[in-house]
């Protein structure tokens, strides 16, 4: 009799231990699902970002391209008048010029960044845009 318990204690403890072993198998293995699902949205954040920037750059080309063709316009104004007038329009464009050169060369530091660094320079990016189309408009407000 005391045989048989001692039998029924270890098919007991036997089956609690497999019980475990069991449980803890699905636990690890949807702890691993969860660390991929970690991964994964890891990796999806780390692609926002750079997604970001680039269609920031973009925008930001773009909007460069647009106050350029018009510098270019405010150029061929030039051509049209003659004396004082031309030589201030000309003196304009070369500072708008110098101006969108500028401007150009921080978004391509803009595009070289990483990391933190390029949210920093998204403002100054921002910044220098803005003031490239103000300075564009006071000047062509002069020239109508």
């Amino acid at each position: 009799m005391k045989t048989v318990l001692v039998l029924a204690t270890w098919l007991l403890i036997v089956c609690f231990v497999a019980a475990g072993a069991g449980f803890a198998a699905e636990k690890g293995s949807a702890g691993t699902k969860n660390v991929g699902q970690e991964t994964s949205a890891a990796a999806d954040k780390s692609k926002a970002p750079e997604q970001e920037k680039q269609e920031y750059i973009q925008q930001i080309q773009s909007k460069i391209d647009e106050i350029s063709k018009s510098i270019d316009q405010l150029k061929g104004n030039a051509r049209d008048v003659t004396g004082d007038a031309r030589a201030r329009i000309e003196a304009t464009v070369a500072t708008l010029m110098s101006q969108k050169d500028a401007t150009q060369k921080k978004l391509q530091e803009l595009s070289s960044s990483t990391g933190a660094a390029w949210s920093d320079m998204k403002i100054g990016m921002s910044k220098a845009v803005d003031d490239l189309h103000k300075a564009y408009d006071d000047a062509s407000k002069h020239f109508k």
